[in-house]
């Protein structure tokens, strides 16, 4: 049972987005919505505040002007550590590196980090057959699988995992209609 306390912290989580975004936020996507999708995902699922707050603010330090001490300082060292951890490296301009740099950081990190990303790559992989080319949904899908494989020792044993596994299969097929 959440406290109020608690939901207390996820709504100033959802403000502090929200806020960011209209003040430094630059990618075209809807990212306050799939923000809010994660964060509510790993809500729905019981999962602790910190990892829940996370999810809300896994990609300011991506897409707005937000560094992790900003989120340090209002939500604390471990919630920024987590974000820190799901978040890209700006310097890495490859990016099967980047992203392969972004999951070797949360599994370095442990549980907290690879379940926010786990919904993160969820949520975003309903999208992967809108990818601007053959090679791009390629990368997409060895990226999912590559993080379905390094997760398992973390969350395998999660309804999360499980449901990442399923959706493989949905975004393979949704790729090759595609590419058809």
């Amino acid at each position: 049972m959440r406290d109020r306390q608690e939901d207390t912290d996820i709504e100033r989580a959802i403000v502090y987005l929200v806020t960011s975004f209209e003040a430094s936020g630059a990618n075209p996507k809807p990212v306050v919505l799939h923000s809010v999708r994660v964060g509510m995902d790993l809500y729905n699922r019981g999962y602790e505040k910190q990892i829940v707050i996370a999810g809300f603010l896994h990609d300011l330090i991506e897409d707005t002007d937000v560094t992790r001490d900003d989120i340090a300082a209002h939500f604390g060292a471990e919630v920024a550590a987590i974000v820190a951890a799901t978040s890209f490296d700006r310097a890495i301009e490859d990016y099967t590196e980047r992203y392969r740099d972004t999951f070797d950081r949360c599994v370095e990190m442990g549980r907290p980090p690879v379940l926010v990303k786990a919904a993160d790559t969820l949520d975003n992989s309903s999208y992967y057959h809108l990818a601007d080319s053959k090679e791009s949904r390629a990368n997409l899908v060895e990226k999912l699988a590559s993080f379905i494989d390094r997760s398992e020792p973390y969350i395998g044993e999660e309804r999360l995992h499980e449901e990442l596994q399923d959706s493989y299969a949905a975004v393979v097929a949704a790729c090759d209609s595609v590419d058809e």
